[in-house]
Formats: C-alpha cells, structure tokens, sequence
C-alpha cells in the first residue's frame, strides 16, 4: 500500500514539473513587442516634453517617456520551412512604428532581446502583421506548431502574453474554454457591414495580450502547445468575451505573404488610388479616410508642420477631434493633422472634392508617381510600398516633408482665435449723446457665439442678450474675426439725477470684426458699429407714446478670449 501511495506522489510530481517545463518553454517562443518610432516622431514628441517640463508638469513628461517606450503588445515566433525566422503578431500592435524589438522573458527574469526587426508584411482588414529577424537572423531551430484542426464549442483554451500591469507588461498565461467558434462582429466604421470571423473565447485577454497566441494543449509538439488563433480583441462591457482570429485565416496570410513574389505591383497600386479617390469623394470629413492611405515617412515628416497650421488656422471642431486623436495616440493624431493638410489644401467646399488619375509613372518597384488632377487643378503625388500595403508618401507641396516650412514654428501654436469665453471692454461713441462705455461676455462654440452687453453714456443705460457667427480667419500668427450679433433688450433714457427715465426695449443690429495674435494668447483688438431700434415702448401706450430714437454706436476697444 504504502509503495503505491509512493509511486502516485511520483507520478504526480513529475506531471507537475512536465507541465513546468511546458510552460516555462513556451515562454521561450512568446515575447514582448515594442515599438521604435520615426526618428522625427521623437524629435517632435521631445520638443513637448522640454515644453512641459518648462511648465513644471511633470505628469506631462513622464506620460511622453512611457509613450516614446513603445510598449505595444505580444508576438509569437515562427519558423517557416526553409528555416527563415519571423514573428507574428497584430497589425494594429505594429501599426505606429518603423521598426521593433522583442523581448523573450524566462521564469527566473533571464531575458533576451532582439532589435530592430523590419515589418516584411501586414495586412490592415485581417489585423496581421508579420516581422523577420535583421540580416536573416536565425536564433530560433522552432517556433510554436500550428493547431491542425479548427476548434470546437467547449474546447479548452489558453491565451499567452504580456498585458499591462501599471506601466509594466506582465507574463500572463490564462486558461478558458471557445464560448463561439464563428463569430463575425459588427464594424464601427460601418454598423451594415461585420468584420471576422473570429473564435470568441472566456481564456482572460488584457491590454498587452493583443497579437499573442490563442493555444491548446497538444500532445507530441514543443512546449506542449499549439497555435489555434491570434488574440486580438476584448469585448467592452461584457465579461470574458475575447476573440482571436482563426488558424486558417493566418496560413492564408503567410502563404500570401512568404511567396516569391515580393511586395505589390502594378495592379495593387491602381486599385489601392482608386479606392483612395473613392474613399475621400465619400467621407465626411474626408481627412479621416486620407489619415489611413498615410506611409509613417509621410506623417512624421509633415506632423509638426501640420499640427501648428491646424492649431493656427483649422477650425474648433477639426482641432479638438485632432488633439482629442494625439491625446490617446500621437502617432495617429499626427496622421490626422497631415491629412487635413492634404484635405484644406484640396478641398472645394462648394461640392464634393473630384479626383481624378491622369497618369502614374515608375521610380522602382517600389515607388510610383501618381499623376492627380484634383478638381481641375494637377497634383502630383507620390506612393510607397510600405510592407506590401501602398502608401502616399508625398502629396503636392503641402505634405511633402519640406522641412522648412516649420523652421519657425513651435511645438504647440499661440494664437488663440476660438475661444470659449470671451470679454471685452470698449470706449464707445453713441451718436447724438457723445462719448460712454461698453462691455460684453460671450461663449463661443466654434463659430456660434452667444452673451450680454453693456452701454453706458450720458443719461442713458442698455442692457441686452445678443447672439451671433464668429468666423476667424487665420493666417498662421494672426487672425482676422469679422462677427455679426442680434441682440434683444432694453434701455433707459432720459435719466435723472434720481435714476428715472424712459424704460423702451427693442432690437440691435451689430457688425464689427477682432483681431488676434500669437504674441500675447488671448488678447484681441475689436471694432464694431451697432444700430438699436426701440419700438416696445410706442407698442406698451398703443402708439401714442413716442419711443427713443433708433440709436447709432461705434465701438473700439479690446478684450480677452480663454
């Protein structure tokens, strides 16, 4: 008895240190991503950070280190038949960088890295990516084996990667069972249309998981695992939804990928113009779709440039959707801000933007120009093949990474044309009575402003409410205001020394315009002419009281705008 009790806890133990050993071997083949950005993207990003630290935020500065990172997601390596290494992962863990490195962590803490290994291929609708080692490095005899089966409803299942945890990503192996073996999900950019299918799963995927694999226990292959999936999306507000993309749908990418034929041609340059033109002729606004045809040359080079003329001549709207895009993401806030460069420079507010191909010609196989004429003007444009997807890696002289053009300008633009709340205070010459004062509050939302007045001059008192458009226009340091208001109130005249007089209310008609520049935010020279109307009193007797004469003011003071 006691023998067989023996051998139990030594079978026992030894399953356990076999499960070890699997585990601790397949933390060998899954590693850490992080990202290297464009050489101008840190350039940029550290001219905010000196800003800041200037400032004193050092919140603000801390938040650019832990961006500039890059710190991004999980990927899986694989050997391909010819012995060539790579890594798989999600495009979307990829998609900022120009190059990566990957970090392979043991149990004890050993780690060993891999630097700069190039994107050789992605694919933007599957959310593929693939990455080879520099100079044809292979330090990997095997990668993870391939599940050669599809996975059924209550199969167990694994994830394996490195979520975050605080600012540190974390090993996590988790364990859960297929809830959904097809599933298809509907797309946020086009509730009619789904993307998938995936395999929805409960094994726990975090923030970091992204491009790790979706496992099964499998008997006879290295580490005792193998692949059934990439892990690429978690279900907010629900729990333990997960969804991974399906085994088969990642051959279909390597085949694609790993063929003898490199990159796209011809063809693929074409259809990726035409659907481009497509693409911007249907957009609303159209600088979201450009963003996405951007090579990451293109937006790095063109980013600071791009984000100072927004901040100095784009409107409200366009601004805080773009600042609202950096502050989640920088590198695809900066992709915005180029776009709506491209998009301002070509855009025909009268109609849609009409695009049209008037030739495309070869630089190599790589690089083509491609010959636009954009309603009814020629624009040359230039496309890249970034990883076997076409790009746009110069557009006319407005993107073409002329630097410059941002010679002189700052990180961050001073002028300050749209703001939320205005005041003003102004010497006023009231026609017929002789010299007052005036002043005025306004919130302002993008060109729609709304406040209160007031005028004073000898033995007279206005109180009204107007509203009205406020349309900056700017021209990089400056900016030019024309506003017109229509207020209602009313006014007191004729006063006393007691503070009687004549109560009447009425219209006022008022048009004048600001100006503003960089050199003190917010402060703003404004001139005005308005014309009150009073008609309440004459109406109050029946028309046989006589209200005031209309009044004439002219206004010419400054103010200042938060």
């Amino acid at each position: 008895m006691l023998r067989r009790i023996n051998l139990f806890l030594i079978l026992t133990l030894l399953g356990s240190l076999s499960c070890f050993g699997q585990t601790t071997a397949l933390r060998d083949y899954v590693g850490k991503i992080s990202q290297n950005f464009h050489p101008n993207v840190i350039s940029y990003m550290r001219k905010f950070q000196e800003n800041y630290k200037k400032r004193g935020n050092d919140s603000a500065v801390k938040s650019i280190d832990r961006f500039l990172q890059g710190d991004s997601g999980t990927g899986f390596v694989y050997v391909a038949d010819n012995g060539s290494n790579y890594i798989i992962t999600n495009y979307h863990v990829i998609s900022q960088a120009v190059s990566l490195s990957v970090v392979f962590e043991k149990v004890d803490g050993e780690k060993t890295s891999y630097e700069d290994l190039s994107i050789i291929a992605a694919d933007e609708d599957m959310d593929i990516a693939l990455l080879a080692f520099p100079a044809g490095q292979k330090p990997f005899k095997q990668g993870l084996a391939f599940l050669d089966r599809p996975l059924q409803e209550g199969d167990d299942v694994y994830s394996a990667g490195f979520p975050g945890l605080g600012d540190t990503m974390i090993w996590q192996l988790g364990r859960g069972m297929v809830s959904n073996a097809s599933v298809k999900l509907p797309d946020q950019d086009d509730r009619e249309r789904t993307i998938g299918p995936f395999i929805q799963h409960t094994a726990q995927v975090d923030p970091g998981n992204s491009g790790g694999p979706l496992l099964v226990q499998t008997k006879g292959v290295p580490t005792g695992f193998a692949v059934a999936g990439i892990n690429t999306l978690s279900a907010r507000y629900r729990q333990a939804a997960n969804f991974s993309i399906p085994m088969y749908q990642v051959r279909s990418f390597l085949d694609a990928s790993l063929k003898s034929k490199k990159g796209a041609g011809l063809d693929e340059l074409k259809e990726r113009v035409d659907t481009f033109i497509k693409e911007v002729n249907e957009a609303k606004p159209p600088y979201h779709r450009i963003a996405a045809y951007l090579s990451k040359a293109c937006t790095a080079e063109n980013a600071e440039y791009a984000i100072s003329e927004i901040n100095s001549r784009a409107p409200r709207r366009v601004q805080d959707d773009i600042m609202l895009m950096f502050s989640h993401s920088p590198v695809e806030g900066m992709s915005y801000a180029v776009a709506w460069i491209i998009e301002n420079a070509i855009g025909n507010r009268a109609k849609k933007i009409s695009i049209t191909v008037d030739s495309i010609e070869a630089i190599d196989d790589n690089n083509y120009t491609v010959n636009l004429i954009v309603n009814d003007k020629p624009i040359k444009s230039e496309w890249i093949n970034e990883y076997g997807i076409w790009r746009i890696r110069n557009f006319g002289g407005f993107a073409s990474g002329d630097a410059s053009l941002i010679k002189d300008i700052g990180p961050v633009s001073r002028l300050r044309a749209e703001p939320n709340l205005q005041v003003s205070a102004s010497p006023a010459y009231v026609f017929d009575r002789g010299f007052g004062f005036g002043a005025d509050l306004y919130f302002r939302a993008g060109w729609f402003g709304f406040g209160s007045n007031t005028l004073i001059a000898e033995n007279y008192f206005q109180l009204e409410g107007s509203s009205g458009v406020f349309a900056p226009l700017k021209a990089k340091n400056i900016a030019f205001t024309p506003f017109g208001l229509v207020g209602l109130g009313f006014q007191i005249s004729g006063m006393n020394s007691s503070g009687n007089g004549i109560v009447d209310g009425g219209f006022s008609f008022q048009a004048g315009f600001q100006i503003t520049t960089s050199t003190v935010p917010g402060l703003f020279f404004v001139a005005s002419y308005k014309r009150n109307v009073y008609f309440l009193y004459s109406l109050a007797n029946g028309g046989k009281g006589k209200s005031p004469p209309d009044l004439n003011v002219i206004f010419i003071g400054i103010g200042y705008g938060l």
